[in-house]
This record gives C-alpha cells, structure tokens and sequence, in this order.
C-alpha cells in the first residue's frame, strides 16, 4: 500500500519536493519563452510609456540582449505565479489543519489577483504620473537621454512595489482572523495609519518625489479602509 502523506519518510518528502519544484521552475521557463517571443511589443509599449523621448539608448554591447531576457524573465514570472503557488500549496496543505486550509486556500488566488492589480496600477495609473513629473525638467538646454535597462529596473522596482503593498487588505485580514488585531482597533487608529502609510510609501517607491509617494500612499489608504471592511465581513 502507497504510503499515505503523513507515513511518508524524509526520501519520499524530499522527492515530493523535487518534483513540485521541477514543475515550477518547468512553468518558468515555459512562460519566459513566451515573453522572449513578445518582448518586442513589450519594448514598444515600454517606450510609449515615455513621451517626447524619441528612442532609448543601450550603453554596452549586450544590454540589449540581456534586457530582452529580462523582460522575458518577468513576464514568466508573473504568468508562472499561479502554477509557483499551486505547487507549494499541494506541498504544504497535507500538513495544515482543516480551518488552516481553509483560510489559506481562500487567500492564495487572492494574492495573485492582487499582485497582479498592483503592477497594472503601476504601470497605467503610478507611472504616467511619475514620468511627466520628471519630463517636467527637460527643457531646450536638458534632453532626456535614458538607457533601457536603468529605466526597465525603474518599471520593475516600481510594479514589484505596488504588487507588495496590494497584499495589505490579505495581511490585515489574515492578522484579524488569527486575532492578532482587531477591528476596533484598525477603526480607532486610522490616522496614526494614514501616518505609517505615508512613511511607507516614502521608503518604498523607487523614485524620491512626492509625486510618486503620494500616488502609492492614496491606493494604500483606500487599501486599508476596504481591510476594515473585509475584516468586519469575515469576522
């Protein structure tokens, strides 16, 4: 008889655990052939994000190259994400209480989607705001003059930043389930909140204008108001 999960010894985890990691990293790779393929159209609307610069410029003779398997690289992560999760999900559910699995299986699609609404937030809503404030400076004596790959790590620090602090409504909700805070508490201190948000936003957006903070600290304030109200919700 197969042995059940519980019964199974360190080999048979070990060996569980290889395969699960196989099947990701096979995800990874598979999906980042896949944005290899439509890197192109990434760059193009890479460059549209910037009006008035003409054409980007790259300063050494592979940053082209590596930078289309960086953009390759990040589109596979993203579409691989759920695949990433559904794997250390079948990995560590065994282990988890009935109530545990529960809350972790209603949670996880739930942290995709959000991740994936920080980074289209970034990318429509942040990052037109951050970059005409910056164009704001050039003028007949200053042309923007931008390398590929500076101003690709800008886009990824800058949607990594908004995918992270999307997940604020799941982490209040998971601290309020697990009774660590309680709604009361989230209702009374709401401005030492609105305080620590825009602190937070000024530590983690990329850029160093107010522009920027202001623009990720308002969405983490409609975040944490729609937190009270899931947490009151579950509750």
């Amino acid at each position: 008889m197969k042995s059940t999960r519980s019964e199974m010894t360190i080999i048979e985890h070990l060996e569980e655990l290889r395969r699960r990691i196989v099947v990701a990293v096979a995800a990874l790779v598979l999906f980042s052939v896949a944005g290899y393929f439509f890197s192109p159209k990434i760059l193009a609307a890479i460059h549209a994000s910037l009006p008035g610069v003409d054409f980007l410029i790259f300063t050494s003779l592979s940053e082209a190259f590596f930078v289309t398997i960086k953009i390759a690289l990040y589109v596979g992560l993203v579409l691989a994400l759920p695949v990433v999760f559904w794997q250390i999900w079948s990995f560590v559910a065994p282990a988890l209480e009935p109530r545990e699995k529960l809350l972790v299986g209603t949670l996880l699609p739930f942290i995709y989607l959000l991740f994936v609404g920080g980074l289209a937030f970034a990318f429509f809503v942040a990052l037109p705001w951050t970059v005409r404030f910056f164009m704001s400076y050039a003028g007949p004596g200053l042309k923007p003059f931008l390398s590929i790959d500076d101003y690709l790590s800008f886009l990824f620090s800058m949607g990594l930043a908004f995918g992270l602090v999307f997940q604020l409504p799941l982490v209040i909700l998971a601290l309020t389930k697990i009774g660590l805070v309680k709604v009361e508490f989230l209702r009374r201190n709401r401005k030492y909140a609105i305080l620590v948000i825009f602190v937070a936003a000024a530590i983690i957006t990329p850029g160093t204008d107010m522009v920027s903070q202001i623009i990720m600290a308002l969405p983490l304030m409609v975040l944490y108001e729609l937190s009270i109200i899931l947490a009151v919700i579950f509750k």
